[in-house]
């Protein structure tokens, strides 16, 4: 079946996407591109196998679709499920009213709902049993087989989550019937969701449910990617952020690119369970990845008038700057970043609360310590500023959001590919704040970047990129009667 299944997937990308699968000893397969495609130009689009929204996300958008309404229909069964339209609730109802079933029992005995974790794995259990019986017809990418051929890396799971696996494993089978759920056979299909499974979210890159694509799993990781997956509702869609030959491999970044080449080894082998060597990692053993790494996580110039990086000082634990020399001890700047952590946990959850004032005051103060420890344009000044920024939108202090938002931009123009999606929302937000604030020119000049960026990343047809042109335009408008009204003053 696996290799009728491969047979069936190798016609379908050939045919439909001019992309074929070759495999690489060192990572596998690997998706190669037959033709050249162009920068923006999408790639590659395909359906979830399965997927479940997260807890947060359930009530506000349609489980078919993912699309936000003001008039979603709840299941009047087991009141989880919501629908935007009857199109959508027919078109769900295959696979939910098995699902309905399990949660309608749990509702009457008074149990809890499964987590969305759990709905993924009963949600793949159900598809799989309905294709097998032939209720369901299978296809080229929407099939079983396709999905259970990706790497599980069970063997290199650690046992506290093998266990944990397990233990989610014996749930399902306590909600499913339990002759039909076999414990060790789930926990391995955890493992494959684990590292296999993308994040679905929304066109501001908000996190919004958990989604299964096999094919999209096949695309290897790059911290150079030259491709970026978008999701429209929960549909998922590879760009090319590049323009790529034919023959070369399609990468896109399974992990936060604003981070040091040891940070994001190290959350690659946590959940993906290999070392990156692509062309940036390479670059850590050179003088120039090493100041890469100091911009990024490195502690600031202790000179106040100086922004060069701080690297190692051989023989000396010290850290020396590249620019002025002056050197700094690292042992004790160590201890005061993990006191400024805990601040950072604190003033997370004063808003998370809402607690918007308390939330700022601390904020605030983490920034003044971070700027006497941190580079400027490091990931955690960064997110300090990011936190300041939503906190002042969200009190509408427009004038303190504009400053924060223009002191991210140089971080995110350094921490970021020049074609990345948050950067271009970043540019958005920028642009719209300077709008706002009657400094239209500027703003025109910032939203056309982020038109660059977002015509690539989201597509022409993107929700976003067409209120991102309502709002330049508007702008354009407002810089064209101003000069008109200076031309006749003269």
């Amino acid at each position: 079946m696996a290799a009728v299944a491969d047979q069936e997937l190798a016609e379908y990308l050939q045919n439909s996407h001019n992309l074929s699968v070759s495999v690489s000893p060192a990572k596998g397969r690997c998706l190669i591109a037959n033709r050249a495609f162009h920068r923006g130009e999408v790639i590659l689009q395909q359906e979830p196998y399965v997927c479940a929204l997260d807890d947060s996300s359930q009530a506000l958008r349609c489980d078919r679709c993912y699309r936000q309404s003001s008039n979603l229909k709840r299941c009047s069964a087991c009141k989880t499920v919501f629908y935007c339209c009857a199109n959508c609730q027919r078109s769900g109802w295959g696979l939910h009213k098995f699902e309905c079933a399990i949660l309608v029992r749990l509702l009457k005995e008074k149990k809890r709902s499964p987590t969305p974790s759990l709905r993924l794995v009963m949600r793949f259990l159900i598809k799989r049993r309905l294709q097998a019986e032939r209720v369901q017809l299978k296809a080229a990418v929407d099939n079983y087989d396709v999905c259970e051929v990706l790497p599980t890396h069970m063997s290199e799971t650690s046992e506290d989550r093998l266990v944990m696996y397990a233990q989610m494993a014996s749930i399902v089978q306590q909600m499913m019937a339990p002759d039909e759920v076999n414990v060790k056979e789930v926990t391995q299909m955890i493992c494959r969701f684990a590292c296999n499974a993308h994040t679905i979210c929304d066109e501001e890159v908000r996190p919004l449910g958990t989604g299964l694509y096999p094919v999209i799993s096949i695309v290897n990781h790059s911290c150079v990617p030259n491709a970026v997956l978008h999701f429209d509702g929960n549909r998922a869609a590879l760009r090319a952020l590049e323009d790529t030959q034919e023959g070369t491999e399609i990468t896109i970044s399974y992990v936060e690119l604003a981070a040091s080449t040891n940070t994001r080894r190290k959350a690659l082998r946590d959940q993906y369970y290999f070392d990156c060597n692509c062309i940036r990692c390479s670059r850590l053993v050179t003088r120039e990845g090493s100041r890469e790494d100091a911009f990024l996580e490195g502690y600031g110039c202790v000179n106040s008038d100086c922004n060069g990086p701080l690297i190692e000082d051989p023989g000396s634990d010290k850290v020396i700057c590249e620019v002025c020399g002056l050197k700094r001890e690292v042992q004790q700047t160590k201890s005061a970043a993990k006191e400024v952590e805990l601040d950072v946990l604190e003033a997370s959850n004063l808003y998370a609360a809402g607690k918007l004032e308390s939330a700022r005051r601390l904020y605030s103060e983490v920034e003044a310590k971070q700027r006497k420890l941190w580079h400027p344009y490091s990931v955690p000044l960064l997110r300090t500023h990011d936190a300041l920024l939503k906190i002042c939108m969200d009190m509408e202090d427009w004038a303190s959001a504009l400053e924060f938002c223009q002191s991210t931009i140089p971080a995110y123009e350094r921490a970021y590919p020049p074609f990345s999606p948050l950067l271009g929302l970043q540019y958005f937000t920028l642009g719209k704040l300077q709008w706002l604030l009657g400094d239209s020119a500027k703003a025109v000049n910032t939203l056309r970047k982020a038109y660059t960026v977002i015509q690539v990343t989201h597509g022409s047809k993107s929700e976003l990129l067409h209120g991102l042109t309502s709002t330049l335009q508007e702008a354009q408008a407002e810089v064209a009667y101003k000069r008109s009204l200076i031309n006749q003053t003269h």
